[in-house]
């Protein structure tokens, strides 16, 4: 899918695809956000040198508003539903910024927590 706009000289065109970078690599930057978590076909396809830069997300557009589900994985200390509401919050504001897609919601999925011994050990 893809959101459209039309204008005098065209239209313009966003895929889902590009919508998903933009919220994977803001959800990165938050602090205590350690990385997004890849689905299985994502982790093939990282191996065979075909990753993607909007690994643990998807977007669902209809019309032109957006539907974002991000999965990540955060660090241990830290307030989850806190880290989730900055990812929220920071995740809409860039779509929206980005693109003019209005996005009606932001779903996380906490799907791991790393441990400091984790990340000592290089995990």
């Amino acid at each position: 899918m893809e959101t459209t706009n039309q204008n005098d000289l065209g239209s313009i065109h966003i895929s889902d695809k590009a919508i998903s970078s933009i919220a994977a690599r803001t959800a990165a930057l938050v602090p205590h956000v350690h990385a997004l978590d890849a689905t299985l076909a994502e982790s093939a396809a990282r191996r065979l040198g075909r990753g993607s830069l909007s690994q643990g997300a998807v977007t669902r557009i209809s019309g032109n508003a957006a539907e974002i589900t991000l999965r990540l994985i955060v660090e241990s200390g830290y307030r989850i539903p806190d880290i989730a509401l900055k990812v929220q919050k920071a995740v809409k504001d860039a779509v929206e910024r980005d693109t003019g897609c209005q996005v009606d919601a932001v779903h996380i999925l906490v799907a791991g927590i790393v441990f400091p011994e984790d990340k000592e050990a290089g995990q």
